[in-house]
């Protein structure tokens, strides 16, 4: 990966050869990118250079033409070298040098960069643009025997670069001497400077790391210069899994999002495109359309649907029960029990049987959030509209059920003429042990339908999430699945919680209507 060597490596590198996921819709996406971004767009997304050229598109003017037609808002730059160059052309175009990427070198104690690194920032000086510094070398075992003169190195460097009034951002990076987000945030505060933070790369994230996303972006906060994004698979190793355009891979990108606008994090985005083949404006238009969908999904108003154990937003709570904590029966692993009273989830009663939670207002297109816990052998789902069922079931381990769409996050069956039709089973099963707790985020289209009410559009599970994969993508229905509150379609309709099959506890349940 370019970003993984020192700077004068960098001409070097041989692109990955085994990237593929090329879709049908390039040429839709690329026309959707150029066009102007919407009022629901909060965010602006920078560029990396390592996505911006290609066959076609060399010179600095032409990469930052080409950024500019597609709705970036900069490029982030390469190298010490040429930076009137590329300044020159950013400013033709009016967007920004966001970022410009270099290192330190650590080898036995002493401490190398590039030459020129002194007069970019001079050259830089009054701009906006965050200098990366990613530090090269082992990890250290004991960092406290090492840490030293890289932190004398930092202060002196950001000491030089608050004369031109700039920031400079450490970046984390796989097999380098601070390759873990966590290692920059220790390396920060010793440097103890207010212009030198750290930055959040997510693929980077993914490869070391990968645990407890909330956890990594609060540690960092303090201290977030620069985030970056791209598509990835969630069970990624290779970097062509792990760096993909923002509409594809199983990883939902928007976790993070949602978790920097919970943090207040006000800085840059930039998207990382290395070793990603083909054309550089298709790809670079992928993104866009895919960085679109995340903003106008993140401008939803989400509605919390049992807030602190309130159910006031459902018609009947039935036996419902707010609860404290929950977990499995020690005596019992088919029930649930709970601590009452509390405030952290809600328990289908002490039997483990009630009256469905049905939301007193209805919803057409919408993002919706769901955490659930069951017991062994329970059973319930989530109905969008009331009338298409994602399938709730314990089905940890199991390769193949019993027919498709009874697996936890299949969608269920329709039932007609006495059999079950049009199950679909999710892609992997992802699904815990009962007594975890387990996660839904959908993405779901409710059909249309003429001004005469005739069906023109079917209702879709665009995405589902389970567990953070992918497990549905653009699925469509054709009709109510079994179970569901009616046989008919409409265009609006609550969410049903079903309580009557099974030991079931749900927690942070919300709701977003699209438009």
């Amino acid at each position: 990966m370019a970003y993984f060597l020192t700077i004068s490596k960098l001409s070097g590198m041989k692109p990955h050869r085994d990237f593929t996921r090329f879709r049908q819709a390039l040429l839709a996406a690329v026309a959707l990118a150029a066009c102007a971004t919407p009022a629901t767009a909060e965010r602006s997304l920078f560029a990396m250079d390592t996505g911006t050229r290609d066959a076609k598109t060399q010179t600095y003017a032409e990469q930052a033409a080409l950024a500019k037609r597609l709705g970036y808002s900069g490029i982030g730059f390469t190298g010490c070298a040429k930076i009137p160059e590329m300044l020159a052309a950013a400013d033709a175009e009016g967007i920004a040098m966001s970022t410009i990427y270099t290192g330190l070198q650590i080898k036995n104690g002493n401490i190398g960069r590039d030459d020129l690194l002194e007069t970019a920032i001079g050259q830089l000086a009054g701009r906006e643009t965050v200098i990366w510094i990613f530090l090269g070398g082992s990890r250290p075992d004991d960092p406290s025997k090492t840490d030293g003169p890289v932190v004398e190195a930092l202060q002196k460097l950001a000491d030089l670069a608050a004369k031109s009034k700039l920031k400079i951002a450490l970046y984390p990076h796989v097999g380098a001497y601070a390759e873990r987000v966590d290692d920059c945030v220790r390396v920060a505060k010793k440097v103890d400077r207010a212009n030198l933070g750290v930055t959040f790369n997510l693929c980077h994230w993914l490869k070391v790391d990968g645990e407890d996303l909330e956890a990594s972006l609060t540690e960092a906060m303090p201290h977030l210069f620069v985030v970056t994004v791209n598509g990835a698979d969630s069970d990624g190793s290779g970097w062509n899994t792990l760096i993909q355009p923002l509409d594809s891979g199983s990883f939902d990108v928007a976790q993070v999002m949602r978790l920097l606008d919970k943090l207040g994090y006000k800085g840059s985005v930039g998207l990382q495109h290395y070793g990603i083949l083909g054309d550089a404006a298709q790809n670079l238009g992928r993104s866009m359309a895919g960085w679109r969908g995340l903003q106008a999904r993140s401008g939803a108003e989400k509605v919390l649907l049992m807030p602190g154990g309130d159910l006031s937003a459902f018609k009947d709570k039935a036996a419902w029960l707010p609860v404290a904590e929950v977990g499995l029966d020690p005596k019992n692993a088919n029930k649930l029990i709970g601590k009452t009273p509390g405030d952290a989830a809600v328990l289908n009663g002490p039997g483990g049987h009630t009256g469905h939670l049905v939301t007193k207002r209805e919803f057409g297109d919408v993002e919706a959030h769901i955490e659930f816990m069951i017991s062994g052998s329970s059973n319930s789902g989530a109905y969008f509209m009331g009338r298409y069922e994602l399938q709730v079931y314990d089905s940890h381990g199991v390769e193949k059920d019993k027919y498709p769409g009874l697996e936890c996050g299949g969608i269920y069956p329709r039932w007609i003429d006495g059999k079950n039709v049009e199950g679909h089973s999710p892609r992997v099963n992802v699904s815990r042990p009962p007594g975890e707790w387990q996660s839904f985020h959908v993405i779901f289209r409710a059909p249309r339908f003429d001004k005469d009410g005739k069906k023109t559009t079917n209702a879709k599970f665009e995405e589902v999430w389970h567990n953070g994969t992918l497990i549905h993508e653009n699925l469509e229905l054709k009709g109510p699945t079994r179970a569901g509150i009616g046989s008919d379609e409409r265009a609006t309709g609550p969410l049903m919680l079903q309580g009557d099959h099974g030991p079931v506890a749900y927690r942070k349940v919300w709701i977003a209507e699209l438009k």
